[in-house]
């Protein structure tokens, strides 16, 4: 009897060691990692300031007796000989040409929206999707204040609900609208008068009506000489700089792709140098400007520096302005983030870090891009021996988890493709270790002093031909 209860009771304490041993077991190789989700981020210096444009502008000057009407839009590329512009006897004959050219470009649109092949082919649904395309793109350039192309997207919206209206069967067609319109036109010709004269673009750039009277103070030739209170000058009269033409000014004629803004940082910390490349975002256009650092130079308050950059990309909207908001940008880089306390080395010392897939602890290489004071980004990729994006990174318990994976083994390219895990650059080992000897290990990596890669290297070298149960 009494050694049954002897038995039962050793069967009892046996059963707690093993639970109190897997307890311990489990508890290392789970609850004290700590995993941090991979994601895509960004690292840039930037900064804002008020910029003062500085191009190669000459100013148009022509003597005209009566009112001038523009052909083209600000910002629009001529050649030489081009005609900027026409000469009328008074505002009502321009006005007139001008509810002429309307009526004619409604007239366009409805022939397109009735031309046969069109309205034979269109399908409502169709049709319909792409209005609401066409609207919400629409939107978000207003919403963006880009105006650049807005007459021609709203006269796109306009031709497909003119064709969905005829494919939905509530219209049949334009052509009595067509004709009234054609009527009005023709009642607008009777009263309209010639222009008297035209007048020529002397040269080829992008022109601009207006003149604000610095065409030739801020140039090219002069950016050198150009002082911190010149340019806190232009900006404080921004709102009351002349946008008109003076007498017998035609506008002006920007030359060329190269051109420079200047503007007032702080750079007390050196963060920006002469030569770097910087990207520049402007708030009239959507588009982002690569420029070069010409010039950076301190004034007497330590927080000023003049600016100086060069540009060589000119396009329709960076010509109609003297000042505007710029956000420049320098280091741009974009990768995923990976926290600096979880790096390591493997054998080949190769930089990486341990993750977390599924049950499986990975080691995985990460390829540098950018370095930060607690974190680097590594750049994107699919290689999934790299990190990649949503890996589940390991930052505490880093130690046990190099223990877990047993790093030392590194997928070559000897081992057939077949026999290499999926995900992972790392060869499981044969042999299972005992949950005794596994917990052994597992409290002596805890209680050491050792150095992170010595600690890795140990564990490494004793269990090579080892593999680790999860059971």
């Amino acid at each position: 009897m009494e050694n049954t209860i002897l038995k039962v009771l050793f069967g009892l304490l046996a059963i707690l060691a093993l639970c109190s041993m897997f307890s311990s077991f489990y508890k290392n190789v789970t609850e004290e990692y700590k995993t941090q989700t991979a994601v895509i981020a960004s690292s840039a210096d930037k900064v804002s300031f008020r910029g003062v444009y500085i191009r190669d502008e000459s100013v148009i000057r022509k003597s005209y007796v009566g009112v001038l009407s523009y052909p083209i839009a600000d910002g629009s590329k001529v050649a030489n000989g081009s005609v900027v512009a026409y000469v009328y006897g008074s505002e009502e004959d321009i006005e007139t040409n001008r509810k002429i050219q309307a009526l004619s470009d409604e007239i366009d649109l409805l022939n397109a929206a009735q031309n046969p092949g069109t309205v034979l082919t269109a399908q409502p649904d169709f049709i319909s999707a792409l209005i609401s395309e066409r609207y919400q793109a629409l939107a978000t350039k207003i919403a963006k204040r880009d105006v650049s192309d807005i007459k021609s997207r709203r006269d796109d919206l306009l031709t497909l609900m003119s064709i969905y209206q005829i494919s939905v069967k509530q219209e049949d067609g334009y052509d009595d609208r067509i004709a009234e319109l054609n009527s009005q036109i023709d009642e607008l010709v009777k009263t309209r008068r010639n222009s008297t004269s035209q007048i020529v673009s002397p040269d080829s750039g992008y022109f601009v009506s207006s003149t604000d009277g610095y065409e030739s103070v801020l140039t090219i030739d002069k950016s050198g000489e150009l002082s911190a209170e010149t340019i806190k000058d232009v900006i404080a009269n921004e709102k009351t700089v002349r946008q008109e033409r003076g007498r017998n000014e035609i506008g002006k004629l920007v030359r060329g792709y190269n051109w420079k803004i200047a503007g007032i940082i702080d750079n007390s910390e050196s963060v920006y140098n002469p030569g770097d490349q910087v990207k520049l975002k402007f708030a009239s256009t959507p588009d982002t400007v690569n420029a070069v650092i010409e010039s950076l130079e301190p004034t007497e308050d330590p927080a000023e520096w003049t600016l100086i950059l060069r540009c060589d990309e000119m396009t329709f909207d960076l010509v109609q302005k003297r000042v505007e908001r710029v956000e420049m940008t320098l280091n741009d880089f974009e990768g995923i983030k990976v926290p600096r306390e979880a790096l390591r080395f493997n054998k080949n010392n190769e930089k990486g870090c341990y993750v977390l897939w599924g049950q499986r602890v990975l080691f995985k290489k990460v390829d540098p891009i950018f370095e930060g004071e607690d974190y680097l980004l590594s750049r994107l990729t699919s290689n999934e021996e790299f990190v990649c994006v949503y890996d589940d990174i390991i930052i505490k318990g880093v130690d046990t988890a190099a223990f877990m994976a047993n790093s030392d083994e590194v997928v070559t390219e000897e081992v057939p493709e077949e026999e290499i895990p999926q995900y992972t650059d790392i060869i499981a080992p044969e042999t299972v270790i005992s949950e005794t000897s596994v917990s052994g290990e597992l409290s002596d990596a805890e209680t050491s002093e050792t150095s992170s890669e010595e600690s890795e290297q140990t564990l490494s070298d004793n269990n090579t031909e080892e593999e680790i149960s999860f059971e």
